[in-house]
């Protein structure tokens, strides 16, 4: 049998090669049907599921571009339904995921679908769509996969320059780095050129496709395009070779379609040799291989020319060609009507992922021009509180300086006023400090006598009044340092006066404080006014002991306090015009719990 299916030259129908083409077509039909059943749309879509499962996990564009070329090899029956179901699940992971090769993947396949339901006008949209994102990836593969894609709108609608042009642009891409997807541009080159008649072209083409192709199908219909050419150029024996590989390998494939394809050619060669047994015996074949299955459409064309071949020998056989060319005409156009049904209700699907995309993007393009907004807000409300802030520190710097200064002048004008006030005092401090002196220049004067008659006593051998004069100079020598320490005291007093405060405080006499300035401002007035005369007296509390105090500033402002009180007295004093008058000041201290009472009256 398997002889009798390579091209068999038939002059004359008989009986035993009718009945050895009825056991080929009996055995034919029986591989067909199981091969269909390997076929059906849940075998294709459970390739198509795993070519998918395998998208979505692969990193390297280049695996990834391979893999959605193998769509197209797993779905060679051509159900638009799976591409466009699967086109659709590419293009939402590929937007998710930011992905051009998926998104161009996706279009691809969308194209694709559109084409195989005659729907040009949306599969060329598509296949723009795909070619845009190829070009956005960069990727040569994806890109020679796109335009390949694409180049078949325009060779199924007889475009062919125009086919052409594209066609070429993919080779281009693959060509780049002897890509593995070079042959199906190729391929596509060779049938073009075959459909204008350039049939070196096509030749050149096909047989430099043959050398690449790895896929069945296509091969089938690869070494059958060249066997047409050789057929057209006349070469019969180069013809009818690739006429049998076509044949053998369209029998080895689950694919009504390419057999189909590759019958009907078998069956024109032979009609344009004049041999029309065998063109009617290809014809059949090629109508039974797509009968009930899903490819039926495609026994319209092998129809019509048995139709026209019986016509006028017999009208039962051209009935029966009528009734299988009307079946198939009705199933292109049932096959036409579902996928359009099918095409709109995922065209709504698809619309309704697109305004929810859209809906997303407007919310997505609210919340960045709020963001950017708020980003806006932000950074004004900043540059304000930085301006702000360089005030503020400014006027802090200013104020900072200006506080300075004034603490600076403070310092000065106290410490000017405290020379001045030193200046007041200085008579007050020279009465102070004279009388201490003068007790020490008296009984230094009255030791240096008793030193004298101490020695006399002793050369008289009267030790009892030796004695007695020691006791006097000792008692004498104390008196002296009482008073030099007293001296000393007021000096000492004058030049803590004098100096700048240092803040510090420490443990303070405050009786001793208050007295010492009692008796300057009393003598220090004295000493400015000869008419001045005032008794003053001072009460101090024997318990306060010492305090932690700044003396210096505590010491100036009694020095206040007690020199304006002998003003006070003294202009009363005046006022008054009677000696009835008697200006007294008292200064009295007392201890009152933690706290301290100073009176100046």
């Amino acid at each position: 049998m398997a002889n009798r299916s390579i091209i068999p030259i038939l002059t004359n129908l008989t009986p035993l090669i009718i009945l050895m083409r009825t056991v080929s077509l009996l055995l034919l039909f029986l591989i067909l049907l199981n091969q269909t059943r390997a076929q059906s749309p849940e075998i294709v879509r459970a390739k198509t599921d795993s070519i998918l499962n395998l998208l979505i996990n692969e990193k390297d564009q280049n695996e990834q571009a391979l893999l959605i070329r193998s769509i197209y090899d797993a779905s060679i029956d051509g159900f638009p339904i799976i591409l466009l179901d699967l086109g659709q699940k590419l293009l939402t992971i590929g937007q998710e995921r930011k992905d051009l090769i998926l998104e161009s993947g996706g279009w691809s396949s969308l194209g694709q679908g559109y084409r195989l339901t005659g729907n040009y006008v949306k599969g060329l949209e598509m296949h723009q769509l795909a070619v845009k994102r190829a070009q956005q990836s960069g990727n040569n593969r994806m890109m020679a996969i796109a335009y390949n894609q694409m180049g078949h709108i325009y060779k199924d609608r007889l475009e062919n320059k125009r086919a052409l042009e594209i066609y070429h642009t993919a080779y281009s891409y693959s060509s780049m780095g002897q890509d593995s997807v070079i042959w199906y541009p190729l391929l596509n080159l060779a049938a073009v050129h075959l459909a204008l008649g350039n049939l070196d072209s096509s030749l050149h083409y096909g047989n430099r496709a043959l050398k690449q192709s790895k896929t069945a199908g296509n091969r089938a219909i690869l070494v059958s395009n060249i066997g047409t050419v050789y057929s057209l150029k006349g070469d019969d024996a180069e013809a009818r070779k690739h006429f049998a590989e076509a044949e053998s390998i369209a029998m080895s494939i689950a694919s009504p379609r390419y057999q189909n394809s590759t019958n009907v050619a078998i069956a024109d060669f032979y009609a344009r040799k004049g041999l029309m047994d065998s063109s009617v015996y290809y014809n059949s074949k090629a109508i039974s291989v797509v009968q009930n299955t899903v490819s039926s459409y495609m026994a319209l064309k092998p129809a019509r020319a048995l139709i026209d071949y019986y016509q006028n020998k017999n009208a039962d056989s051209a009935v029966k060609y009528w009734k299988i060319y009307a079946a198939a005409n009705d199933s292109l156009n049932n096959t036409r009507t579902n996928q359009q049904i099918q095409m709109m209700t995922i065209e709504t699907e698809q619309r309704e992922r697109e305004l929810e995309q859209a809906r997303k993007d407007s919310r997505a393009q609210w919340q960045k021009y709020m963001l950017l907004g708020g980003l806006g807000t932000l950074l004004l409300i900043l540059l304000i509180m930085t301006r702000e802030s360089m005030r503020r520190k400014k006027v802090l710097k200013e104020l900072t300086d200006a506080y300075s200064d004034l603490r600076a002048t403070q310092q000065q004008l106290i410490q000017s006023e405290k020379m001045a006030s030193l200046g007041e005092l200085t008579a007050g401090i020279a009465h102070e400090i004279q009388n201490p002196l003068n007790f020490v220049n008296n009984f230094s004067d009255i030791n240096a006598e008793l030193a004298d008659e101490m020695n006399e006593a002793l050369n008289k051998g009267d030790n009892d009044e030796a004695k007695k004069l020691a006791a006097d100079i000792k008692q004498n020598q104390q008196r002296i340092s009482e008073h030099g320490k007293r001296a000393d005291a007021i000096v000492k007093g004058m030049l803590q006066h004098s100096r700048s405060t240092n803040g510090i405080k420490e443990p303070t006499d405050i009786n001793a404080l208050a007295d010492e300035y009692l008796r300057l401002a009393y003598h220090g007035l004295r000493a400015k006014n000869k008419s001045f005369n005032s008794d003053f007296r001072f009460s101090p509390d024997p318990k306060l002991g010492k305090l932690n105090v700044v003396s210096q500033d505590i010491g100036r402002v009694l020095l206040n306090l007690i020199s304006n009180a002998f003003y006070a007295v003294n202009e009363k004093a005046v006022s008054a015009g009677n000696e009835s008058f008697k200006p007294v000041v008292e200064v009295t201290t007392v201890s009152k719990g933690n706290k301290i009472l100073l009176t100046v009256k």
